[in-house]
């Protein structure tokens, strides 16, 4: 079994509880509130911000023109397309993600990405590569779990397709044939992998909760 194999079967059990999520189960029936599906495409517009860096971070620490290719390419290509799905969905709905007073990243989102910083910056590069990884898979499979639900009438089938799409999951191969490539310590790998998909599942809580900071919008905590 490879490295990005095992990975993914060490968090079967998680993504089986984001499938089962309610906020996966009504995006793919279509009866998820509009407010939720906003709520989730503003945090993951700033996610996407952070995570595009993260992105190329791997980039310039890749070990030969591969490395440097895929994830640059990650960066710039991949992030950018689905950027454009925020931006069609907000934009027609008069929000800016990127405009000032528009909600600030959630909890979930500043630790998941500061997650994955912190493997960029200071793990070794198998392991950073791990930690990314879920991102891809998660998606993809979610993708592929909901696209079967899809008509021309689903209000969320843009969203659904973009993942159900085999160019993404060709670049879900991509990514974890570089890991199976450059793992060097499994069990590291595994771990690194296992708390990326367990932020996936927090970052879809999030969103169906509508979680925010304590005294959001105040400039000093609540009394």
């Amino acid at each position: 079994m490879s490295a990005a194999e095992a990975a993914w079967t060490a968090a079967s059990g998680w993504f089986g509880a984001i499938v089962e999520h309610p906020f996966v189960v009504e995006l793919g029936d279509g009866s998820l509130p509009e407010e939720a599906f906003t709520r989730y495409l503003v945090d993951d517009a700033h996610y996407l911000d952070r995570y595009a860096r993260v992105l190329a971070q791997l980039a310039v620490r890749g070990a030969g023109v591969r490395d440097v290719e895929l994830f640059a390419s990650a960066a710039t290509g991949a992030v950018v397309a689905e950027r454009e799905l925020h931006t069609g969905w907000l934009g027609s709905r008069g929000l800016d993600p990127d405009a000032p007073g528009v909600a600030e990243p959630s909890p979930t989102c500043r630790a998941y990405t500061g997650f994955l910083l912190e493997m960029a910056v200071s793990a070794p590069f198998d392991v950073a590569v791990a930690a990314v990884l879920p991102c891809f898979r998660v998606y993809a499979e979610v993708g592929r779990h909901l696209a079967a639900e899809v008509g021309d009438d689903h209000p969320y089938a843009a969203w659904i397709r973009t993942y159900a799409d085999p160019e993404f999951d060709a670049a879900v191969r991509r990514a974890e044939d570089c890991l199976d490539r450059v793992t060097r310590d499994e069990p590291a790998v595994i771990d690194a992998y296992l708390t990326a998909t367990r932020f996936e599942w927090m970052f879809w809580d999030a969103a169906w909760r509508g979680e925010r900071w304590p005294g959001s919008g105040r400039t000093s905590p609540p009394r």
